[in-house]
């Protein structure tokens, strides 16, 4: 057939644009970048200063949670210590998720996943997370 390609491929299969007469389906590749004025990906454009506090106290609770344990296992890698830093690791899921989900704009669901660092903590102490 003469607008018909087989197999879907060529350049204009990637972009979202028509190459011949048939028609072309394929939704447009989203350029890095193009999220709009200035706008990181992920970001709400109209994020408030309470977004971002938010944002930065879960950020903070990652990196407390997670670097001194890995710090420590670094500078003596004994397997206590190697053993406490992947402990710390896995209980340091709890806030990155939730400080992604603040960057994604849900600052009530990044505060609901938060809630459950105390139910970690206790579950750790009777569960080896490792």
């Amino acid at each position: 057939m003469p607008g018909h390609r087989a197999g879907g491929g060529g350049a204009g299969a990637l972009s979202g644009r028509r190459t011949g007469g048939g028609e072309d389906r394929t939704p447009p590749v989203r350029q890095p970048g193009s999220g709009g004025a200035g706008a990181a990906p992920g970001r709400r454009a109209g994020a408030t200063a309470s977004d971002r506090l938010l944002l930065t106290a879960l950020t903070g609770a990652y990196l407390r949670t997670a670097a001194r344990p890995l710090v420590h296992a670094a500078l003596n890698p004994s397997p206590p210590l190697t053993q406490r830093a992947v402990g710390s690791g896995i209980r340091a899921m709890i806030p990155l998720q939730a400080a992604l989900a603040a960057r994604a704009g849900a600052s009530g669901t990044a505060l609901a996943v938060m809630g459950l660092v105390p139910l970690a903590r206790s579950l750790a102490r009777k569960v080896s997370p490792t």
